[in-house]
């Protein structure tokens, strides 16, 4: 086989694992979810969706053989059913500070190449009083280091309402963000007098001090994080788009 089996030369006869590296896989979801070899480069257009592939897309194989990447195919953009973060199991409640913003951090799948955020959640505790303001921060890691914090998406404010239960905001101006980034989910309250649903854990950044509560955030905070053994009931619904 010449070339390495990079590519096909004068002298070359069809073989099959030259053939199935080097052409498009043709078939369902379930069919290409079963391929028995791989090879990085190699291509696979699905039929009929399933196994967690869908129909009219192509896929490639990363790199390191270990994913398969969609592609695009037209000038036109598919959107994705939501998928919503898990939440964690709260035990007791936590006085919020006002202006002070509390985070769940996440990492964005890596399944399509762009996502946005669609709706934010909180569990709130036993009191609740005046309003809550949600957002989205790009953040460096989990837990984070730099205090920088650009703004990805801004939910609508809300008033706080229901005892011991989730709350939602379904109302989110988002931008589009990049497969794979760590992300910030974060709630602030406006009232000192209000309640949010926790659960202790090991120390980490957890939570900003902003200066003072606003329903209109900057486009970046710099403020520094603090950390705390707190982990706050708060999740996201995201949908992605290839």
């Amino acid at each position: 086989m010449g070339s390495a089996g990079l590519e096909f030369d004068a002298n070359d006869s069809p073989e099959k694992a030259r053939l199935n590296q080097k052409t498009t896989f043709v078939g369902t979801g379930a069919q290409i979810s079963g391929l028995s070899t791989t090879y990085p480069g190699q291509f696979a257009f699905c039929t009929s969706t399933g196994s967690g592939y869908t129909a009219d897309v192509l896929y490639v194989r990363n790199a390191a053989n270990s994913a398969w990447v969609s592609q695009v195919l037209t000038d036109t953009i598919s959107e994705t059913t939501e998928t919503t973060t898990t939440p964690i199991t709260d035990d007791t409640n936590h006085d919020a500070v006002a202006g002070t913003r509390y985070y769940q951090f996440i990492t964005l799948p890596t399944t399509d190449p762009l996502y946005i955020i669609t709706n934010i959640s909180w569990k709130n505790g036993t009191n609740q009083a005046g309003t809550i303001i949600s957002g989205v921060d790009l953040i460096d890691a989990d837990p984070p280091t730099v205090a920088s914090t650009p703004l990805l998406a801004l939910g609508l404010e809300v008033t706080q309402s229901g005892a011991d239960q989730n709350q939602s905001c379904g109302y989110v101006s988002s931008n589009m963000i990049r497969g794979g980034s760590v992300i910030g989910v974060w709630v602030a309250c406006s009232s000192a007098s209000a309640d949010l649903r926790k659960v202790t854990g090991t120390s980490q950044n957890q939570r900003k001090a902003v200066a003072a509560y606003t329903s209109s955030p900057s486009a970046s905070d710099s403020t520094a994080w603090t950390a705390t053994t707190d982990k706050y009931n708060i999740t996201c619904t995201y949908r992605s788009y290839y």
